[in-house]
């Protein structure tokens, strides 16, 4: 810079001159009274400066304070914990029970269908597991149609075989003709039951313990109606030749020891059951003496088919070959 008294150049920091010694302005010091003189501009005010909108947002090292794990880690330490748990819950059910630890003392008690409190009247089954020795096991059943009749099978004291987790039965005959067979499947508190009788559809049910045990008087009013139902399925027996004539098929063991006599009445009896009225005095008088039968249908319309079944005609065919 010059200085404006004596036009010399000296340094731009100076307050005077070193020549003439007069003093020196500073540039910025003139613009500031400059702009300090500078009269007021005319015109509306300038608007106001808009505020910043504020956000509540939180930085990731400020979540990662509050969540210390991510969360993709979170889920897939909850996904592993549920597969813990699914597969905890499947090995102590059946799916993975292992037959070995099953302690089959522990079904010994009675069994009935789930929700079903009298079956005798409204229908189902019941089973009794009264034993278990080694690999066998005493059962008893029973079956109940309900409804005004009171239809039932019952079959006492059966030995079923137990073998990996199941136990499998047979009965030939209950004492009124009835045969069946089943497996019991033991799945934690409750039994998968198959059941088939009389060679009909197999029925499945599921029965869920009702008594630990049978209680005295329980077992005492059980024998007295099993001796009774023995005692009427005798007496029935013994009025008949062939007491199962008319519902399995029979061999030729079935009528050795029988006379011709035997025979003869053992074939007409199969008709008999039916109702067919008997046009020979012998026959006639035989028959009109057993409380069973009830002559309703004539000869000639019985003749004419439709009355016996598959298995009493071929019975009736094998005992006329051997008369």
């Amino acid at each position: 810079m010059f200085c404006k008294n004596c036009f010399k150049k000296i340094s731009n920091r100076s307050h005077f001159c070193k020549y003439c010694g007069a003093p020196v302005k500073q540039k910025k010091l003139v613009k500031e009274e400059a702009v300090k003189e500078e009269p007021p501009m005319q015109g509306p005010p300038p608007a106001p400066t808009p505020q910043e909108k504020e956000y509540d947002f939180k930085l990731r090292s400020e979540r990662e304070k509050e969540f210390p794990i991510p969360t993709k880690y979170l889920k897939i330490g909850f996904a592993v914990v549920l597969v813990i748990v699914v597969v905890v819950v499947l090995l102590q059910s059946s799916v993975f029970q292992d037959p070995d630890s099953i302690k089959y003392n522990d079904y010994i008690g009675v069994w009935q269908e789930r929700g079903t409190d009298d079956i005798e009247s409204s229908g189902g089954v019941r089973l009794e597991i009264t034993d278990v020795n080694g690999g066998t096991m005493r059962i008893s059943l029973s079956f109940y149609d309900g409804g005004a009749a009171y239809n039932s099978i019952v079959v006492k004291d059966i030995g079923a075989t137990i073998k990996d987790g199941e136990a499998y039965y047979t009965f030939s005959n209950d004492g009124a003709g009835n045969s069946g067979n089943g497996v019991l499947t033991f799945k934690g508190r409750d039994i998968e039951w198959k059941s088939i009788i009389n060679e009909a559809e197999t029925r499945h049910y599921e029965v869920v313990k009702v008594k630990n045990s049978i209680t005295d008087e329980e077992t005492l009013a059980t024998e007295e109606s099993t001796q009774a139902t023995e005692e009427t399925t005798k007496q029935a027996n013994e009025d008949y030749i062939i007491p199962n004539s008319s519902e399995e098929l029979l061999t030729e063991e079935d009528l050795q020891g029988l006379t011709s006599e035997e025979l003869r009445i053992a074939r007409n009896e199969i008709m008999a059951r039916h109702g067919r009225i008997f046009n020979d005095s012998q026959l006639a008088a035989y028959f009109e003496g057993k409380d069973w039968y009830e002559g309703t249908v004539d000869p000639q319309t019985f003749d004419q088919g439709g009355y016996l079944s598959d298995i009493e005609i071929k019975n009736v065919e094998l005992i006329k070959s051997k008369e």
